[in-house]
């Protein structure tokens, strides 16, 4: 096999039959020593730190043999990723658990947690990036590539849904339509209303900030002429090989720099996971591993942690639903996916978008089409129907926007400080 062959093996590699198709999540948070919005620093022998939490929560998932995970951010946010489950609500099982174990922590250590998408207090510059080259090598590639590379790495948190394919039909599709929704995704589930301690207006801040990062291998596929529903995947495996490489892993689990791009990387030595480690130094809102990732939307806040989860599942899973979207989005010219990928910038509903129909109208048809697919899900899987886990936060959203909005709107009518403002209203913290 030749070098994109090799690489479309890999990403195939999982395929599964429809009726055992598992989805994955995965969650971001920020966490703070208690009372007054400092992070947590990363590694610190003299008080509790982030490298402590990541521990201490580990031994506790071990204990109780829960087959979820955690690890840890660039920045020290600390990443839950949930097992792969058919069902959202054997996730949110798993979600509430790992809620429990982490509120004993937090008690016991004097911790607040976050749920902002983008920090809302502290600067890039005062969070120390955790000790790893490979995090250092990114660091000082990000540098040169974009203004908000040490944002992204230090301050931002999201939820990611991982999705089994198929077929290689299935992925192809579930790609290109996410990849097209995306913008519409991220002012959906935008929740940053703050930056350095000033409300961010309309701005979509998460959104912005990948997109000042590293324009060669961030953004839609769309945007790097990833553009043929029936040929993603093989173009996507000849894309990814002229990306610049950040690191080489060796066996041992050490990143070292490489002077070449990621397809002369993967070329050096005859190993899978060099491909596997490739498919890490890609940062499209849509990107291949074994399963199709989907990263466009901002973490949540708290009681809505999977709400993300369960739109996208619901647009992407379900046949009739996505065959319906699919029909849709591929009738859109090169200008309204231009067009709604810059719309993603703001957070007005009234924007225009795609056929000359505003962003509001996009969402709704959207929200529509996802309630269906969960409707759909529940006959196909024979499960308990996911909708109510999406129903009324969508709702909400739709009514009265998206909530870095909301937000600003309460704190410009309570009258708080913002810094009290966010103690009082946005912080997890235990007592």
């Amino acid at each position: 096999m030749n070098l994109s062959e090799q690489i479309k093996s890999m990403i195939l590699s999982g395929i599964v039959e429809e009726q055992h198709r598992k989805i994955g999540v995965e969650i971001e948070s920020f966490y703070y020593q208690k009372g007054d919005l400092s992070r947590l620093a990363l590694d610190n022998k003299n008080q509790y730190s982030a490298t402590d939490l990541l521990s201490d929560i580990n031994k506790i998932a071990h204990d109780n043999q829960d087959t979820f995970s955690y690890s840890l951010e660039p920045g020290g946010q600390l990443e839950w990723a949930s097992s792969p489950n058919i069902s959202l609500w054997d996730i949110l099982n798993e979600y509430s658990k790992n809620v429990l174990a982490q509120k004993e922590l937090c008690v016991n250590n004097a911790i607040d947690i976050g749920y902002f998408s983008v920090e809302p207090i502290s600067k890039p510059l005062d969070i120390v990036l955790i000790n790893s080259n490979k995090y250092q090598l990114m660091h000082n590639l990000f540098k040169n590539t974009g203004k908000l590379g040490p944002w992204m790495m230090r301050n931002t948190a999201s939820i990611q849904v991982n999705i089994d394919y198929t077929s290689e039909q299935d992925a192809n599709e579930m790609a290109y339509v996410a990849d097209a929704i995306q913008p519409l995704v991220s002012i959906l589930f935008s929740n940053a209303p703050f930056i350095q301690g000033e409300k961010v207006g309309k701005e979509n801040l998460r959104w912005k900030i990948w997109n000042d990062t590293d324009s060669s291998r961030c953004g839609t596929l769309f945007e790097h002429d990833i553009r043929n529903p029936k040929n993603i995947i093989n173009d996507y495996a000849k894309w990814l090989q002229s990306r610049e490489c950040i690191f080489i892993e060796n066996p041992a689990g050490e990143f070292n720099a490489f002077d070449g791009d990621l397809g002369s990387m993967i070329a050096t030595e005859k190993n899978p996971n060099l491909i596997y480690s490739a498919f890490r130094q890609i940062f499209t809102h849509v990107r291949f591993k074994t399963v199709l990732e989907v990263r466009g939307a901002d973490r949540q806040q708290k009681g809505k942690d999977i709400i993300p989860a369960a739109f996208l599942v619901g647009l992407l899973t379900s046949k009739k639903t996505r065959d319906t979207l699919l029909d849709e989005v591929t009738s859109w010219s090169e200008k309204d996916r231009d067009d709604l990928s810059k719309c993603a910038f703001d957070l007005s509903f009234s924007n225009v978008g795609p056929k000359q129909k505003s962003i509001g109208y996009w969402l709704e048809f959207l929200s529509q089409l996802a309630l269906n697919g969960l409707d759909e899900r529940s006959k196909l899987y024979n499960i308990k129907n996911e909708r109510p886990l999406l129903e009324m936060d969508l709702k909400n959203i739709i009514n009265n926007g998206p909530e870095t909005l909301q937000i600003q709107k309460k704190l410009n009518k309570s009258e708080q400080t913002l810094k009290s403002f966010i103690n009082e209203n946005y912080l997890d913290s235990f007592e």
